[in-house]
């Protein structure tokens, strides 16, 4: 019989909300219409401007964190799990060995990446379709639950992402560029902080039932939708909407452990892997989803609540 250990006895304290997020900032032109115009440019006394990302990504500078979950973190993840409808599944052998996938913690070292700040839209994908490089997403032509133009483009392939990023000028993230991005250095446990709240993620149930309105939504939400669940440095929906494609190669050992412990610089995953990793859970997801560390790959190819966000090399 599978054995988690002795960790999973430890008790957890989940459930307390995030603070909403305060007001988004005044608009820059409410304040600076009245400032006196440079007498100078920057180039003019020898300041080199860096090259900033486009408003739709946001530039990381990288860094040194902690990848992957402690027997502690998977200790929280079945408390939260025990709390929904299909709670006696969670001790199952399967479960426990899908979150063992994010297993052992190791440090990462990161260089400087950018990153979408919201999953590829719907629109924005249906134009790289109409340029001709890109395959039609597989759901049904007109299906309002997928083929509207502010929702997260599903039903796509990992080659179709691929080509996507490529012809948008960057690449999908790697597994490490996109926990980063999800967690930051200091290893946040869900994208907005340290405690799940249901009510900033666009999130399903573990029961019969998958859909769950309380984040306000039954299937796929906008792509800018839920601001209040959005990292601190303004990425959004890296948990709930769309799971999302990454670069890297699943593989986990005979323990069902997913990484290697050794301390690593800029991995590019497993070389042996048979499937794609896909990271963050979805709105046909639960709680214990939600955390920034899931893990898992798709054997089907794709889905409807597979989608991706691309990343790009800072210039």
């Amino acid at each position: 019989m599978f054995k988690v250990g002795a960790a999973f006895a430890l008790p957890v304290i989940i459930g307390l909300l995030a603070p909403r997020r305060p007001d988004t900032p005044v608009r820059p032109d409410t304040w600076w219409g009245g400032l006196d115009s440079p007498a100078r440019s920057a180039a003019a006394v020898g300041v080199k401007a860096l090259r900033t990302p486009p408003p739709d990504r946001v530039r990381l500078p990288g860094g040194v964190f902690v990848m992957g979950s402690l027997w502690f973190d998977l200790t929280r993840a079945l408390q939260m799990c025990r709390k929904e409808i299909w709670r006696a599944e969670c001790d199952s052998i399967q479960l426990q060995r899908t979150f063992r996938a994010e297993l052992p913690a190791h440090q990462v070292t990161l260089s400087a990446f950018e990153i979408d700040r919201t999953e590829v839209s719907v629109g924005a994908y249906q134009r790289c379709v109409s340029a001709g490089v890109c395959a039609p997403a597989g759901y049904p032509p007109g299906d309002p639950r997928f083929d509207r133009s502010d929702l997260p483009v599903t039903f796509v392939r990992w080659e179709d992402a691929t080509t996507y990023c490529e012809w948008a000028g960057g690449r999908l993230p790697t597994e490490a560029e996109w926990e980063l991005a999800a967690r930051g250095t200091m290893g946040r446990p869900f994208p907005w902080g340290s405690f799940y709240n249901a009510h900033v993620c666009n999130h399903g149930a573990f029961a019969p039932d998958e859909t769950d309105a309380t984040d306000g939504y039954t299937g796929l939400a906008p792509v800018d939708a839920l601001p209040d669940g959005a990292t601190p440095e303004g990425v959004l929906n890296m948990s709930g909407n769309a799971s999302e494609w990454v670069q890297d190669l699943f593989e986990d050992d005979e323990n069902g452990f997913g990484y290697s412990p050794m301390p690593q610089t800029n991995p590019k995953g497993s070389k042996n892997g048979t499937y794609h990793v896909v990271r963050g859970g979805s709105y046909q997801h639960g709680a214990a989803w939600m955390r920034a560390t899931y893990r898992t790959y798709s054997f089907l190819g794709r889905g409807p609540h597979i989608g991706f966000r691309c990343a790009k090399d800072p210039r």
